[in-house]
C-alpha cells in the first residue's frame, strides 16, 4: 500500500493515520527551529518526537514523547542507594530520541542534585538519506531500508517486529528487489533522531550502544539503569534478553538500581508496566513492581553470574 507523506504531526484520525507516513525530512527543519526563541516551542519539541513516533527500526518502533515515563523516573528517584546519589551517573537503554532522557535528569538532579550525569543510548541515532533521481530512501545506520518515497508518497520498509508475518505488500518487496538501482543511490543526508534538547544538555553523553553486544567502558559506572520498551519478549528471544541483562549487571555498580518496564498504549490510557531491581554481587535483588510488573521478571530473576 502506498502511503502520504506527511511534514507535520500526523492526522488524529485513525482512518487518516493509516494512509500516512510521517516526513523524516522535517526533523531537520524542527531541530533548526526548537534552538530559536518562540511560543510555539513545545509544540515543535513535540513534533520532532512524532514524527519519530511513526519511524520502525530493526522491528522497533522509535515511539516516544514527553511525559511518556514518569513512573519509571520515580522508581529510580525511590530506590537509588544513598552511597550512590552523589555523582549519579544514569544509564537510559533504548532511549530514542532522548527526551524523556532529558526529563529524567532534570528530576534525578532535582532529587539528588546538579552533577547527576546521563548515558542517552540507542542502537539508531542516525538516518541516512539517498536519493537517485526523484527516489528517495531512507536507511538506518546498519543499511536497513526503513521509507523509500516518491514526492507525497512513501512505503514503509522496515520489518516488522519478530513475532509478525512476514511483509505482505507486494509493492515493498518489488521495490526490495531492485537491488542494481538501490545500489546506485547516493548518499545525500545524515539525520540525527536525537532531541535537540539532548544534544544540548551537556550532562549526556549520547552513545551508540547494541544492548546485545555490551560495552565494557560502562562496566562498574552506572548507579541506574532505565530499560523502557525495549527488552520486550516480542523483541528479543529469551537467550538474546538473558544476555542483555548480563550487560546491564555489567554496567551497574554494587547496589545499583536496574528499571525495566513496557508502556501499555494499545489503550486510551498509556500506562508504564515494570520491576525494579538492585545488583547485588552477582545477580539481581528484586524491590518493587509498578503497574503489572516487568513482563521478562522471571529472567531477571533468574540472572546470575556464572
Amino acid at each position: 500500500m502506498i502511503q502520504f507523506v506527511v511534514s507535520g504531526a500526523l492526522p488524529s484520525f485513525p482512518a487518516l493515520r493509516s494512509r500516512c507516513l510521517a516526513d523524516p525530512d522535517a526533523l531537520l527543519n524542527i531541530a533548526d527551529r526548537i534552538g530559536a526563541p518562540s511560543s510555539s516551542a513545545a509544540d515543535l519539541s513535540d513534533r520532532f518526537s512524532l514524527i519519530l513516533h511513526d519511524l520502525r527500526i530493526g522491528g522497533v518502533w522509535k515511539r516516544t514523547n514527553r511525559g511518556r515515563l514518569k513512573r519509571t523516573e520515580e522508581m529510580v528517584c525511590a530506590h537509588i542507594h544513598p552511597d550512590l546519589r552523589a555523582g549519579l551517573t544514569f544509564l537510559d537503554l533504548g532511549a530514542s530520541d532522548g527526551i524523556t532522557t532529558v526529563e529524567a535528569v532534570q528530576t534525578l538532579r532535582q532529587a539528588f542534585g546538579s552533577e547527576v550525569r546521563a548515558f542517552l543510548t540507542d542502537l539508531n541515532l542516525w538516518l541516512f538519506r539517498y536519493r537517485r533521481g526523484p527516489i528517495v530512501e531512507y536507511r538506518a545506520g546498519n543499511g536497513e531500508p526503513v521509507m523509500a518515497r516518491l514526492g507525497f508518497f512513501g512505503i514503509r520498509l522496515a520489518r516488522q517486529r519478530r513475532e509478525a508475518p512476514p511483509e505482505s505488500n507486494p509493492l515493498v518487496r518489488l521495490y526490495l528487489r531492485q537491488n542494481r538501482f538501490r545500489q546506485s543511490m547516493e548518499l545525500d543526508a545524515r539525520i540525527s533522531l536525537v532531541h535537540p534538547a539532548a544534544r544540548s544538555d551537556p550532562g549526556i553523553t549520547i552513545m551508540e550502544l547494541d544492548c546485545l553486544a555490551g560495552d565494557r567502558s560502562l562496566k562498574d559506572r552506572i548507579g541506574a539503569i532505565r530499560a523502557s520498551n525495549v527488552l520486550n519478549l516480542g523483541y528479543f528471544p529469551l537467550p538474546e534478553l538473558r544476555r542483555a541483562v548480563g550487560h546491564l549487571h555489567s554496567y551497574l555498580r554494587d547496589g545499583g538500581c536496574l528499571v525495566i518496564s513496557r508502556n501499555n498504549d494499545e489503550s486510551a490510557c498509556d500506562t508504564e508496566n515494570g520491576s525494579v531491581w538492585l545488583r547485588k554481587d552477582r545477580c539481581f535483588h528484586w524491590r518493587q513492581d509498578f503497574g503489572s510488573g516487568s513482563e521478562i521478571k522471571s529472567i531477571v530473576d533468574g540472572w546470575s553470574l556464572s
